[in-house]
């Protein structure tokens, strides 16, 4: 039987199956991988022949409906792309029509679904789509352009980049695919080639040809089931087989495009596309480091966890693949306070040393421990002392060293590194570690060998004991005096931090926005609908003035406002940024014009504030800094609006703002009007926004900053842009985890000191309470919450506490202020006389019945107390004793 033309592949002539949409084999579908200079898209460039019949004969620039064709920017199988000039505005587009040879309805479907996919996603970091028609007979999709090429083209340029510009570049494309992800789609052909470069630098994701939907709304044509898509290069394992998909297959394409970018070279290779695709599923990359030998191993690690055969040992989600990251960008890490560097040594010294002492004293006992070695002054008495020192040195040596720090720096989100932003490595690490051991050790222990004489423990005299006891008490104060020259001015670098070559920085990551459910839904029903222009109308906002209609092409909801003599200026159409709607197009109905702008889904900020509800700061400070940030950009290109108001303030469904032109008019009490021409009224304009902030939950960092925004002090928009992003960096709420550190971890540390102690040398006590080591840890947990009371009463008029100053914590009143004297008086009472005067009755009603009989009642008390405690954890911001004080727990 004969094959026709139409069922034999236009670039290569072999013979496919009849029913194949894209008239190409397999070999040539997947032939990107091999061919990546003319075909990475995926889709791959037609025959020769045909490209220059069809290329050659085209004289730029023509005009092209109401375009004017500049130049031809690329090509695939299925679509080229121009670079025009929109005739009626001036403005600069990618025109992506289809290729005549190919239109087809399958294809037209196939070639429309791009644009409404991409349509879909709205974000800095993507493509933008303005719209869709049909120009002489053929289906356009008008783009955003780029200007700047792709990453491909710089690697043909430049050859392998730099880390951080690598680094740089991907995580923008996390970016924009997470965008693409909150909007139900998934990419499936992430490469160099799809990732377009923008004259800033930026790069925005580009082509969803082979993209497909998570979500039904946007439609059911997809690939045919089992049909093999994309790049083997850059496709996942699971891709090439034809599997179900989620986003952890862009992720591997993600990681398998930073392969790219960091060493020139795809990450599987061969002769042909059967050889490419049985690496891809099969063998492991080429290690970057053969290519190149200046990659960081840990970027290394994270490139490879990507490339994971199995989904389920990649990244879970772009979150996670962000802050793996981040630490190797261009970004200048923040270096650690001293004070937050504070409560992550206290945990890393309690996870290195309690734990070796703790086995130390109850397998030799208190005495060999503690004064063997002063007694006896020989190597072998020195053992026990030599293991204790070493297991600690060994804990930092390995967690700093390797993992760049150990479990309390990482619980305080802070890492250790070389200047280069490498991890330190053991020496460095060991080297760090020394310095302050030995600044403890190496005095304390010449002072007790030269002040005491006594040989065995029955000889210590008082002098002698005193002198020991200093000296343990205060030689573990002296790395303090190694901290006095850290300064911001000097990234708080401390001495051994100077003499390691290392610093301590907060590790990076990004942050969540609170989803918002939009509290306007506008019909979408076309039945019947009026058309202006494209665009079907499916309700009036302002009647004559604001209409809501759709794209019936794209399937993407605009307003459309009525135009009036002047119209949107040059600068205001040409806007792309995510602060500010984006102009699409001009209308012509009858004797109207109108703008169409696109529709964001959300709700203006004053339905959010309606009968006095207060916003968390943990998502208002977002909004301020995207406000000033829009105000910024809209003040330097003259886009900014005359007036503002709380209802020009658009929060859409993904927790970011717009600045609408005009107030929203859906609202039944206008918002007063701000006039924004200076900065004293942006400034009086943001404090308005920020003054419906719930300030019991305002951390104390932040309270100088909104006070001098409400007193318009801030001498320029930059200053005050920066320092708002500067607070997003801060942590803003309590989690639990700072709770329970603040809560437990001094009293169980000297718990664990004094039943240790007591259990090992403390006879005198077991006559007292009984030979039961129960006793004896319930007694020292009594003894130590009581002490703990007396301590936090007596410090109550400093506002100090132990385990608030060490996690950076503070309580505030009703009114967001730091609680006052009472008030703190009252929430001790709250929190400790429960406990007390229960556990002092149990103890005075069994003097005559022994301690024993007092075990029961006291541990039942001790357990409920314990129990409040575990419920101010899981409430971190306010617990029950708080609720019943009046106060609230903050970020100091």
């Amino acid at each position: 039987m004969s094959t026709s033309g139409n069922d034999r592949c236009r670039r290569c002539g072999a013979e496919i199956p009849g029913d194949s949409t894209d008239h190409l084999c397999p070999a040539c579908l997947m032939s990107g991988a091999l061919k990546p200079s003319d075909s990475e898209t995926g889709t791959p460039a037609p025959a020769q022949e045909e490209a220059t019949s069809r290329y050659e004969r085209l004289q730029f620039p023509r005009e092209f409906g109401g375009y004017r064709l500049l130049g031809l920017l690329g090509r695939g199988g299925m679509g080229t792309v121009y670079e025009a000039e929109e005739l009626a505005t001036g403005r600069r587009v990618a025109l992506k029509m289809l290729e005549q040879e190919l239109d087809s309805p399958d294809l037209r479907q196939r070639f429309l679904r791009e644009g409404r996919l991409a349509a879909g996603v709205n974000h800095p970091n993507s493509l933008y789509v303005f719209g869709s028609e049909e120009i002489e007979g053929l289906p356009v999709i008008t783009m955003e352009i780029a200007g700047s090429g792709t990453l491909k083209d710089r690697l043909d340029r430049e050859g392998p980049l730099p880390v951080t510009d690598a680094v740089d570049a991907i995580l923008d494309v996390i970016t924009g695919l997470e965008a693409a992800f909150a909007e139900g789609i998934l990419h499936r052909d992430i490469k160099p080639s799809n990732c377009f470069v923008s004259p800033d630098g930026s790069v925005k994701v580009g082509d969803f040809g082979l993209s497909v939907s998570t979500l039904a709304r946007v439609d059911t044509f997809v690939t045919n089931p089992g049909q093999i898509m994309g790049t083997p290069a850059y496709a996942s394992p699971e891709q090439l087989r034809g599997d179900n998909l989620d986003l952890r297959a862009d992720i591997y394409s993600v990681g398998a495009t930073l392969y790219t970018l960091l060493t020139d070279r795809a990450p599987f290779e061969g002769e042909n596309v059967v050889q490419v695709v049985a690496n891809a599923i099969n063998n492991p990359p080429t290690p970057m480091s053969e290519w190149q030998t200046d990659i960081p191993p840990e970027l290394e690690r994270v490139v490879s966890r990507c490339l994971a055969k199995d989904p389920e040992g990649r990244f879970s989600d772009y979150m996670a693949l962000r802050n793996a990251l981040l630490s190797f960008s261009s970004r200048e890490p923040e270096p650690a306070s001293l004070k937050v560097r504070a409560s992550a040594g206290w945990i890393d010294f309690l996870i290195a040393f309690l734990v070796p002492y703790v086995i130390l004293m109850f397998s030799i006992g208190n005495e060999a421990f503690h004064f063997r070695l002063i007694m006896e002054r020989t190597l072998a008495s020195a053992s026990h002392y030599l293991v204790f020192i070493g297991c600690g040195l060994l804990y930092f040596t390995l967690a700093e060293g390797f993992w760049g720090g150990g479990f309390g720096k990482r619980f305080r989100g802070l890492r250790v590194v070389r200047p280069d932003g490498r991890r330190p490595g053991p020496g460095r690490a060991l080297l760090r570690i020394l310095l302050p051991v030995l600044g403890v050790e190496g005095i304390r222990i010449p002072i007790v060998l030269t002040f005491i004489t006594a040989t065995t423990i029955n000889d210590l005299t008082t002098a002698e004991i005193v002198v020991y006891s200093a000296a343990t008490s205060l030689c573990p104060l002296i790395p303090i005096l190694f901290t006095l020259k850290a300064r911001r001015e000097n990234r708080f670098a401390t001495l051994w931090d100077m003499l390691s070559g290392t610093r301590v920085v907060v590790n990076p990551k990004g942050t969540l926005r609170a989803a918002i459910e939009p509290a306007t839904r506008l019909s979408d029903s076309l039945e019947d609908a009026e058309q202006i222009g494209p665009y079907l109308i499916t309700g009036e906002l302002i009647p004559g003035e604001w209409l809501a209609a759709t794209d019936p092409i794209l399937r993407r909801p605009v307003w459309l406002r009525r135009r009036d003599a002047s119209g949107p200026s040059d600068a205001r159409r040409e806007i792309a940024r995510q602060g500010r709607l984006r102009w699409l197009q001009k209308v012509e109905s009858d004797e109207t014009t109108w703008d169409a702008f696109e529709a964001v889904p959300g709700t203006p900020l004053s339905t959010l504030i309606e009968g006095g509800q207060r916003l968390p700061w943990a998502t208002l400070r977002h909004w301020l800094h995207d406000l000033a940030s829009e105000l910024l950009a809209a003040a330097g290109d003259q886009t900014l609006p005359e007036e503002l108001s709380l209802d020009s303030v658009w929060i859409t469904t993904r927790g970011h703002v717009l600045l609408l032109d005009d107030p929203w008019p859906g609202v039944e009490n206008r918002a007063e009007s701000v006039a924004v021409a200076d900065l004293a009224g942006q400034q009086r304009f943001l404090s308005s926004i920020a003054a419906h902030v719930d300030s019991t939950g305002l951390p104390l960092h932040t309270r100088p900053v909104l006070r001098n925004l409400a007193e318009g002090k801030f001498d320029k928009l930059t200053f005050l842009t920066g320092t708002l992003l500067g607070l997003l960096e801060k942590p803003a709420e309590v989690n639990r985890g700072v709770r329970a550190g603040a809560i437990f971890m001094v009293p169980f540390y000297t718990w664990v000191m004094i039943f240790v102690g007591a259990h090992q040398g403390a006879d005198w006590l077991y006559r007292i309470i009984g030979d039961s080591a129960g006793a004896v840890a319930l007694t020292a947990a009594v003894v130590v919450l009581a002490a703990s009371a007396l301590v936090q009463l007596l410090s109550l008029p400093f506002h100090f506490s132990g385990g608030h100053s060490i996690f950076r914590l503070a309580v505030v009143d009703a009114r967001g202020e730091p609680a006052g004297l009472s008030r703190l008086l009252i929430r001790w009472a709250i929190v400790w006389l429960p406990l007390l005067v229960p556990v002092l009755l149990a103890a005075l009603m069994s003097r005559g019945a022994g301690i024993t009989a007092a075990f029961i009642p006291i541990l039942i008390v001790l357990l409920l107390w314990l129990a409040a405690a575990a419920q101010a954890v899981i409430h971190p911001h306010r617990g029950l004793h708080d609720r019943l004080a009046g106060t609230w727990v903050v970020r100091r």
